[in-house]
């Protein structure tokens, strides 16, 4: 079955667009795939909207009936659509043989899964016109997948690791396995596929923390930079434990005042945790040594994220890195050498870090990125969105408790062929059926 898959990330960097053929035998080929930028108009108006539907507390019903909501979706959906053409002229496939479009959509407002709700109602925020897209490109689109999740209980994220024990099985036959899949983004998240005694396949996933989100924030804010490229803004710099340990217990902190690394999973983060940005931008360091440590951080949050692996289960001996945070080496490094004992650790997580170094003991393990295996680390999370679009079709389930916290697992998603709903708006049309507000809808 061939699809496509798009996904619009947090950074607001542009499109990432892939055609996908998932073969019956298992296997995953990425047949073409195609970024567009944003232009710099549509990424300041994204982000004035964001900041609108901050400004009225992430009520989608509100947020919609705003003079920005309708311009920003048309000049987005316009966007995708044109992605959507290009990669069907560069792949040279029928259009008849594309199953359908999986559609992400764009994170707008506020993330409040259940790990971080306290009890209240849990809800997530997407932005999409499924309808335009779907007569626009003459598919079918799938999308608005994570609000299934969020109705059976979950965090509705993350998403990436039913894909990921896809990918497993083709690298299960290589060798490769256990496996964790490590995703380098905005937020950083991880996906074990692993057994233990019952030698029966387990997956386990959840988000570790910010990774390029106050990287790429100091790179503009210092060196006037979208992100720092190969790491070159920050080699000079020198990693100091005292702002390590501030970014620890201020980087990521729940609305409640709970310290996101220390929760257990399934757990979910975002943005909308992510609050450091100007103790950052004034802290009394140099401004490169500021930059390396917060690098370095991106890959110390990670790093002590595998303790959560539970003992019953096998630990990883292979790790597949994506994402665009991952093409800094000095991250990359930082990783590899806290997997090596080589690291700095800060004194309290000492026994963390020892719990996870016995784990790994006298075995052999091995960090790589998902590319050196053919897996398109740039177009990952569009992959994600292809199979999707994929499981929805055939009905299956995308997620599990395992994964996301979810009561049961979940066929994630709902359709729209060319030609529907093209006049509707509002909830699961505009925007997530599990935004804010979402509860009361259903008693």
């Amino acid at each position: 079955m061939i699809t496509i898959g798009i996904m619009t990330g947090n950074s607001l960097d542009g499109v990432d667009a892939v055609m996908t053929d998932f073969a019956d035998n298992g296997n995953i080929y990425d047949i073409a795939g195609v970024s567009i930028p944003y232009s710099a108009k549509l990424k300041n108006d994204m982000l004035e909207l964001r900041q609108q539907v901050t400004d009225v507390q992430s009520d989608m019903n509100k947020a919609s009936k705003l003079p920005l909501f309708k311009s920003v979706l048309a000049e987005y959906t316009g966007l995708v659509a044109e992605t959507v053409e290009e990669l069907i002229k560069k792949s040279g496939v029928e259009r008849e043989k594309i199953a359908a479009i999986g559609l992400h959509g764009q994170s707008c407002g506020e993330h409040n899964p259940p790990s971080l709700a306290h009890g209240a109602e849990p809800f997530t925020t997407q932005i999409f016109d499924a309808a335009a897209l779907a007569k626009k490109t003459k598919l079918p689109v799938i999308y608005d997948f994570r609000s299934d999740d969020i109705f059976n209980g979950g965090e509705g994220a993350p998403l990436a690791p039913m894909h990921n024990l896809h990918l497993s099985y083709t690298l299960s036959k290589r060798g490769m396995f256990p496996i964790c899949f490590i995703n380098g983004g905005n937020t950083s998240n991880l996906a074990v596929i692993t057994s233990g005694d019952t030698l029966r396949k387990k997956v386990l996933g959840f988000d570790c923390g910010p990774f390029n989100h106050y990287v790429d924030f100091l790179a503009r804010s210092f060196f006037d930079k979208d992100f720092d490229e190969d790491g070159k803004l920050a080699l000079e710099g020198h990693i100091n434990s005292m702002l390590l340990n501030d970014l620890y217990e201020e980087a990521a902190v729940t609305a409640g005042g709970d310290n996101y690394f220390e929760l257990l999973p399934p757990k979910s983060s975002g943005p909308h945790l992510y609050h450091m940005e100007e103790r950052l931008k004034n802290y009394p360091l140099a401004e490169v040594d500021i930059l390396r440590t917060v690098e370095y951080f991106s890959a110390y949050v990670v790093f002590l994220s595998l303790r959560f692996v539970p003992n019953q289960l096998d630990f990883p001996h292979y790790f597949l890195l994506f994402g665009g945070g991952w093409r800094n080496p000095l991250i990359y490094r930082d990783f590899t050498s806290l997997l090596t004992g080589r690291g700095l650790v800060l004194p309290q997580h000492t026994q963390m870090a020892q719990a996870i170094w016995q784990r790994l003991r006298g075995k052999k393990f091995f960090v790589s990125m998902s590319d050196d295996y053919n897996i398109s680390g740039q177009y990952m999370e569009a992959r994600i969105m292809a199979d999707l679009a994929r499981c929805f079709i055939l009905h299956k389930k995308f997620t599990s408790p395992e994964m996301t916290g979810c009561r049961k697992g979940a066929v994630c998603g709902i359709i729209c062929n060319p030609g529907e709903n093209t006049r509707r708006k509002g909830r699961g049309f505009t925007y997530s059926r599990a935004s804010k507000g979402w509860s009361k809808l259903k008693k």
